[in-house]
C-alpha cells in the first residue's frame, strides 16, 4: 500500500486530518471509504496507521492506531546532480530515481543543455517537479521524498560544491575506468560511503572546460559501459547499480 505523506500538524488528539490536493487523490483517485487503512508519514519521519473514520468532500479524518519513530529509508545518500535535457525528459528523471531511492536532484543549466530556464519560469518548473517527485515516493512506498533544488549554472554548482564520500561523473569519453572499478575501490577503503554525488551530462555531453571543473572539484570520471546511453537512461542505470552496491536493491 503507498505511503502518504502529511505535515506533523495535521495530527491532532490522535487523528489525521486531510484536506487539499492529497483530499481528492484519497477521494476521487483512490476511493477511501470508512474502514479502510492508509499509510501517512510526516516531515520527521514518524509513520503513522490510520483508520479512516470519515472521508467528506472537503475533510478526511482518520483515527490512528499505529505510531512508528523515525524510519530511515538508506543507509546511503545520493545526490543526482543532472544536467536539464531537452523536453519532458527531467520529469521521467526525477520519477524514476525517486522511485530508486535517490534523495536529492539539483538541476544544472550546462554549457550544451538544448535548454534555458527563464528566472519567471524556474520557479513554476520547480513546483512541478517537487509534485512529480511526491507522487513517485507516495507510489513507490517510499518514507520520505527527494530534495528537489532550484536549477543553477553549472558553474555556478561547482562554486559552491561540497564533496560526498563518493563523487562519480559519468562521462563517456573515460574509456580506462569503469563505474565498477570505482565502486570496488570505495567499498575496500577503510571509511564507509555515506554519500555519493552522481553528475549526468545532457544530450550533447559536457564540455571539455566542464570535465576540467568537475575534476578539479573532486569528481572521478567514470564509464558505464562501452554504449552511450541516452541522458535520461544514465540516471537510472546508474542509480540502480549504486543502490545494489551500497542501498537497498538486491
Amino acid at each position: 500500500m503507498s505511503v502518504f505523506f502529511i505535515n506533523k500538524n495535521q495530527v491532532k488528539e490522535n487523528k489525521v486530518r486531510i484536506t487539499g490536493e492529497l483530499l481528492k487523490h484519497l477521494r476521487d483517485s483512490l476511493r477511501i471509504k470508512n474502514g479502510e487503512m492508509i499509510f501517512c508519514v510526516d516531515e520527521e519521519g514518524t509513520k503513522y496507521a490510520v483508520l479512516t473514520t470519515y472521508a467528506g468532500k472537503d475533510l478526511f479524518i482518520g483515527e490512528i492506531t499505529e505510531t512508528t519513530g523515525k524510519q530511515i529509508e538508506s543507509a546511503i545518500f545520493i545526490h543526482l546532480v543532472q544536467a536539464v535535457p531537452k523536453g519532458p525528459k527531467l520529469d521521467f528523471i526525477i520519477q524514476k530515481t525517486t522511485e530508486l531511492g535517490v534523495n536529492a536532484i539539483t538541476p544544472v543549466i550546462s554549457e550544451r543543455a538544448v535548454v534555458r530556464i527563464e528566472k519567471e519560469r524556474a520557479e513554476d518548473k520547480l513546483r512541478r517537479w517537487k509534485k512529480i517527485a511526491l507522487e513517485a515516493a507516495q507510489q513507490s512506498n517510499r518514507l520520505d521524498v527527494p530534495d528537489i533544488k532550484p536549477p543553477v549554472s553549472f558553474h555556478d554548482y561547482m562554486a559552491s560544491f561540497q564533496k560526498g564520500d563518493l563523487n562519480l561523473l559519468l562521462y563517456e569519453g573515460e574509456k580506462k575506468r569503469g563505474i565498477k572499478e570505482v565502486i570496488k575501490g570505495a567499498m575496500e577503503a577503510a571509511c564507509g560511503v555515506k554519500s555519493i554525488i552522481l553528475l549526468i551530462g545532457p544530450e550533447g555531453g559536457f564540455s571539455h572546460e566542464e570535465v576540467e571543473m568537475a575534476v578539479e572539484a573532486g569528481f572521478t570520471p567514470v564509464s558505464i559501459g562501452s554504449h552511450i546511453l541516452r541522458t535520461e537512461t544514465a540516471p537510472i542505470v546508474a542509480m540502480s547499480i549504486l543502490q545494489y552496491e551500497f542501498g537497498q536493491m538486491g
